[in-house]
């Protein structure tokens, strides 16, 4: 799984047309905020994923969102958006905005539509278990530790390994 899977996997279904319709948001400014977002969001997730609380929570926020559906659910979404970016929630979406030239309420609406949606691409690619489990199966094999060291070692690798051309 590489970043262009995980974007078209979010993208590659009607997902886009429910939030431009929802929100009555241009599809091409959606997908510039996607696209500049996902990186965001597994930053700050290889963050959170540096201690063993971090670790845990993201081993059960992918497991619990692995057999959903993509659609829009914006209560969901908002409080992984609030987990995943904390008290830089605001400047992530400030900032987003202004990349792609769309209005922070836009933009919240966007990443709380896609969040959920993110997580069950993940957790999808990643099967099921521990931290390294979960990690392990997205970079072909890798620690089964339950250490949040390792998970954040892993999740670091995962994303040097999604970034690659």
């Amino acid at each position: 799984m590489d970043l262009n899977s995980i974007i078209s996997q979010l993208t590659g279904n009607n997902l886009i047309g429910e939030i431009a319709k929802k929100f009555n948001i241009d599809t091409n400014k959606i997908m510039d905020v996607i696209k500049a977002a996902i990186p965001k969001f597994l930053s700050a997730m290889q963050k959170n994923a540096g201690t063993a609380a971090g670790a845990a929570a993201l081993t059960q926020a992918l497991g619990n969102h692995a057999g959903q559906g993509l659609s829009i659910n914006l209560e969901d979404g908002k409080k992984i958006l609030e987990k995943i970016f904390g008290g830089n929630l605001g400047s992530v979406i400030s900032n987003l905005g202004k990349q792609t030239n769309t209005t922070n309420d836009q933009v919240n609406n966007i990443l709380a539509s896609i969040a959920p949606n993110l997580l069950s691409v993940l957790g999808k690619g990643a099967g099921s278990g521990n931290i390294g489990n979960i990690l392990g199966g997205l970079l072909g094999g890798a620690s089964n530790s339950n250490s949040g060291s390792n998970a954040g070692k892993v999740l670091g690798g995962l994303l040097g390994k999604m970034f690659k051309k």
